[in-house]
């Protein structure tokens, strides 16, 4: 199933996250994938070592890979609760899925873009970053994902070094095409192009996904 949450506070769906990967741990749920905008919040994965330049920036650690990065309104952000042993797949192997995903997104916007990994995992348009990744595995289950920069304010970015990297690496849809994108319309694409590659079932959308989470689980979360 995919989730559509609209926008969301990190911390919130961060919650919801853990406990959707304990239920797929346990086989209660099957795959599922969340869809979301944060208000601005920076987020620091296992890799990051902060500089005495960050060390008043308000961070929430946890504990995907890689370093810090900023997300904001105008960023699609997509979450994976994905059980790697019944897929037969590796970490490594979802990272790829996901990049093709965003490939061929930007595809339709006649955005070229390729795929990097190791420090530089992610997804690239010439020299600028346009999504990031970062993933981790509790269980059999994976939880976190990736970050494409639809509409996003680059700025956010300015007060970091994001995966390590100047922040004038960071680059958005509407800056390299320079008009601009409807997050909908992006939204609505990555979900058809996700379902089909990651055969990943039906969107619940919007109050309907709280909905289900809060029955799902039992309890209220939100």
């Amino acid at each position: 199933m995919i989730l559509n949450l609209g926008t969301m506070e990190y911390g919130k769906t961060l919650s919801i996250q853990r406990k959707l990967n304990n239920l797929r741990n346990e086989s209660r749920i099957d795959d599922c994938m969340i869809v979301v905008e944060h208000p601005d919040v920076y987020t620091a994965g296992i890799h990051w070592l902060p500089g005495p330049e960050q060390q008043e920036i308000d961070v929430v650690r946890i504990e995907r890979g890689g370093s810090i990065t900023y997300h904001g309104p105008g960023q699609l952000v997509t979450y994976y609760i994905i059980n790697l042993r019944e897929r037969n797949l590796n970490v490594l192997n979802l990272i790829e899925i996901l990049q093709d995903c965003n490939i061929d997104l930007l595809e339709q916007w006649s955005i070229p873009a390729l795929p990097r990994l190791g420090k530089e995992t992610g997804v690239w348009t010439g020299s600028r970053k346009i999504a990031s990744i970062g993933l981790a595995l509790k269980g059999f289950s994976t939880l976190h994902g990736c970050a494409l920069n639809v509409s996003t304010d680059l700025g956010g970015f300015n007060r970091i070094n994001p995966c390590d990297f100047s922040p004038d690496i960071m680059t958005s849809m509407e800056n390299e095409t320079g008009y601009s994108i409807s997050m909908d319309s992006v939204r609505e694409k990555y979900m058809r192009i996700a379902s089909e590659k990651l055969n990943i079932g039906d969107v619940v959308k919007n109050r309907d996904s709280l909905d289900y989470i809060n029955e799902l689980l039992s309890e209220t979360v939100l």
